[in-house]
């Protein structure tokens, strides 16, 4: 009896998905969706694509042809111009520069994936630039930004500026886009646990150093060597030459540990998540002790 009640327990949260899904349809050339056979989304778009897992957001996009700069060459060249509509039908509204209103925005080979894959916000574009939307149409930042993204910790977000010499600098703002780490680095990461910010330098300068911050943005430390994680007793630092290994700093006694890994994660205070070959396990750095990782 047990197993039948599993059975139809089964069926129906299969029954209620199915039920619940929408579905792209076509007619007389343009594209639309429908939810249980009423019309969503009127067929009047070039291309659509469907709402996210949260059904909240979808993407319809008018094909538009592009002339191009060269008039030596002759190809013309098809762009789309989109918009992201909710379940009701309401077209997500932008503030961008200057305060204009846009309802219209960008397309790229990420721009589906942006919105589909990022349960709580999406950037989107607008000449070439991008603003965050969480997925209730409301407006997170208002700056442009060559790219911007939630962190892991939701109190900041991760955003990347593009100099004249064309080189993309990563730093760190508040919810109020107030800068917290100037944009100074390749990759600026957040250990949550400890409330720690950390930026690299690589690729941008010689000789770099990377930094370490508090949640104010004030320098705790930088170090020669490449951060892979920081914490408030131990930094772990990643070599690349002569091989690639990873160096335990203990902050307090000054020495170094060599740490047998081929990848590292935070787990929990002043213990890593570290994977050997095929397997993973949690290390304990104030005692260099490792035991394997229960699921």
């Amino acid at each position: 009896m047990k197993h039948v009640l599993y059975i139809i327990a089964f069926f129906t949260l299969v029954n209620k998905y199915l039920v619940a899904q929408t579905n792209i349809f076509r007619e007389k050339g343009k594209w639309g969706i429908k939810e249980n056979g009423q019309v969503l989304i009127a067929a009047n778009y070039d291309t659509i694509f469907n709402f996210d897992d949260e059904e909240k957001v979808c993407l319809a996009c008018f094909k538009t042809k592009k002339a191009p700069q060269n008039k030596f060459i002759k190809t013309i060249s098809i762009t789309y111009n989109c918009n992201y509509l909710s379940k009701e039908n309401k077209k997500l509204q932008a503030h961008v520069v200057d305060n204009d209103t846009c309802t219209v925005f960008d397309f790229n080979k990420h721009t589906v994936e942006e919105y589909q894959e990022n349960p709580n916000a999406f950037t989107v574009m607008v000449a070439n630039k991008k603003y965050l939307i969480n997925k209730s149409f409301e407006q997170l930042t208002f700056k442009p930004y060559h790219q911007v993204k939630q962190s892991i910790d939701p109190a900041f977000y991760n955003v990347e500026v593009m100099e004249q010499n064309e080189i993309i600098y990563a730093g760190l703002i508040d919810k109020y886009e107030k800068e917290v780490i100037p944009h100074q680095f390749s990759m600026v990461k957040i250990n949550p646990i400890d409330s720690l910010i950390y930026g690299c330098r690589a690729g941008l300068v010689e000789n770099y150093y990377d930094d370490v911050f508090n949640y104010q943005g004030k320098k705790i430390d930088n170090y020669h060597r490449h951060i892979e994680l920081p914490t408030k007793n131990f930094i772990i630092h990643k070599i690349f030459e002569p091989k690639e290994t990873y160096v335990v700093y203990n902050i307090m006694t000054k020495q170094d540990l060599h740490l047998r890994a081929d990848e590292v994660h935070f787990y929990e205070q002043d213990q890593l998540l570290i994977r050997i070959k095929n397997d993973w396990y949690v290390y304990d750095l104030k005692t260099n002790t490792k035991k394997e990782k229960s699921y």
